[in-house]
């Protein structure tokens, strides 16, 4: 009986000691002002339709924006292309970078034939090294694949 009351004393004391502010680690706002993200005002766009390049291949472009101005000499650290907006985001294809042609625009391959045997769309998503930006630039586009 007597470790019961002790144990039950512990308890009690824990839950009293527990600082007030971790109300705010739960999803509570916190006063203040926020900082802008370093990585506001990028974005990608399509460069135009994707073409196909082969049986099952695909090629499209994109460009790399920051406040309406293309971005060169990005690094794409990461790249994927999967069926997310046609509900599918476990379906993917792989996706290969053909490099950056003209300055800013930046293509890939992506071989969704043998994934998918008719037209639909496909969601390609990136992230991007930028000079002289510490965070990652990351976003997508949705593009209309043929097989």
């Amino acid at each position: 009986m007597r470790k019961l009351s002790i144990s039950a004393t512990a308890l009690l004391l824990l839950t009293a000691t527990v600082p007030t502010f971790a109300a705010d680690n739960m999803g509570m706002a916190m006063s203040g002002t926020k900082s802008p993200s370093a990585t506001a005002g990028y974005h990608f766009e399509l460069a135009g339709p994707a073409k196909s390049a082969s049986a099952g291949k695909s090629v499209v472009a994109v460009t790399l924006m920051h406040d309406g101005k293309p971005v060169s000499g990005a690094i794409v650290i990461q790249s994927r292309a999967d069926m997310g907006p046609i509900g599918m985001a476990d379906m993917t294809a792989p996706i290969k970078s053909l490099g950056e042609k003209p300055p800013g625009t930046y293509r890939f391959e992506v071989e969704n034939g043998p994934v998918w045997k008719k037209a639909d769309n496909w969601a390609l998503s990136f992230g991007a090294k930028v000079q002289g930006v510490a965070q990652t630039v990351t976003g997508s586009v949705t593009v209309k694949l043929a097989p």
